[in-house]
């Protein structure tokens, strides 16, 4: 991306020392003072129950309908509007609301409290075998067609790679705007560069270098166009992606399994998109609506109609960094200290352990102290991994 945001206050952190964007802001919170039992009241045991603390219901700032609250935001800083709706794969959240599309200033500070939140990058491992289809109670009958298998569906959370100090919600991150030379939606139906640059005629010329995100959000506004979206993505930067890749595949490998193994990253929160208050919009986001549309099929109708008619704008980009080069060449500092070699070291026991069980679901903390402190052969689950290891598993029927 091009031009980044105006920078936010100077930081004493560590993070905030490094040679990054002039617009990467860390992020902190307040700390709070260590707890200290009162010698004075360990004394008095045998005081009435009128020196307990109230009851969970008395305290007015825990009520049900208060908003939720990200641990990973810092106080006060999240979004001004909640979202309308999410994608089935919790990818994008859509927000829509009539101050932003006609106020920029109160769109411009949604964005930047957008860009606060944080993505959700994550390993997932997947392992299937085809089955032939046997008649039920018979398994010398084989009727037509297979069934897949999961073998297993491994998970595991990446966010935390994204903070200098998680506690204090303290990330290198950098709110930019896209370059007049790059490829991008810029209030039009089609990617393009901008005007005088390479792009289509017709536009404005920009004069005076890559525009902020202000001026963006001045031209959505402005834009004559009743549909219309603003998209910020969510970027991580400085992870090596094929290189974990190739170490989870060659684990796969190493465990002798037989089957099909897809090693993918799926990123939550990876994109907002801010559309226009109008009623096509509405009805383009509401699950029930489209359910309709699919089954009557005037999705074929509508959809070609949708596409060409709204107008987007990509733009804006919040970039994270799990790592920024030094002034050492080849060398590379990451944001919570753990490159992409020691994760693997810290993990593939406990993936490879995970693997050979079977399971589904996210690994945590507690399967990475038991990898560590399982001993080989300790018991009957690694003696079937050793047996598994040897001669094959997760293989296809012919």
């Amino acid at each position: 991306m091009g031009k980044p945001s105006a920078p936010g206050s100077a930081s004493d952190s560590p993070s905030a020392r490094l040679t990054e964007p002039r617009s990467a802001i860390s992020l902190h919170g307040p700390s709070s003072a260590p707890y200290r039992d009162d010698p004075a009241a360990t004394d008095n045991d045998d005081d009435d129950d009128d020196e307990l603390p109230p009851l969970y219901s008395e305290h007015d700032e825990y009520h049900d309908e208060g908003p939720l609250v990200d641990p990973l935001v810092p106080p006060g800083t999240g979004p001004l509007v909640s979202p309308f709706g999410h994608d089935s794969e919790g990818a994008v959240a859509y927000y829509m609301d009539r101050r932003l599309d006609s106020d920029p200033v109160f769109l411009a500070d949604h964005i930047r409290r957008l860009a606060v939140v944080p993505p959700r990058p994550s390993v997932r491992l997947r392992g299937t075998h085809r089955q032939r289809r046997r008649r039920a109670g018979d398994n010398s009958h084989v009727t037509g067609g297979d069934d897949v298998v999961v073998d297993f569906d491994i998970r595991i959370e990446l966010t935390h790679l994204l903070y200098a100090d998680i506690r204090r919600q303290q990330a290198w991150r950098a709110l930019v705007t896209a370059g007049n030379f790059e490829k991008v939606r810029r209030g039009t139906v089609f990617p393009d560069r901008a005007p005088g640059f390479g792009g289509a005629p017709g536009g404005d010329v920009e004069r005076d270098g890559v525009p902020g995100l202000e001026q963006w959000c001045h031209r959505f506004c402005a834009s004559p166009a009743r549909l219309r979206c603003f998209s910020l993505e969510r970027r991580i930067v400085g992870w090596d992606w094929d290189l974990l890749r190739r170490r989870l595949e060659g684990l796969v490998r190493a465990s002798n399994y037989r089957g099909h193994a897809v090693v993918s990253f799926p990123i939550g929160n990876a994109q907002a998109d801010i559309y226009s208050d109008c009623r096509p919009n509405r009805w383009r986001l509401t699950g029930w609506i489209r359910f309709i549309f699919y089954a009557s099929l005037l999705f074929l109708i509508t959809w070609p109609w949708l596409f060409l008619r709204t107008r987007r704008w990509e733009t804006v980009a919040a970039e994270w960094y799990v790592s920024m080069p030094t002034s050492v060449p080849g060398r590379r500092q990451y944001a919570a200290g753990v490159s992409e070699e020691r994760w693997y070291a810290l993990w593939a026991p406990a993936i490879q352990r995970a693997m050979l069980d079977r399971r589904d679901g996210l690994l945590d903390q507690g399967d990475l102290e038991r990898a560590r402190s399982e001993v080989a052969g300790a018991g009957v689950g690694a003696a079937m991994g050793v047996v598994d290891r040897s001669f094959g598993w997760g293989g296809d029927e012919a």
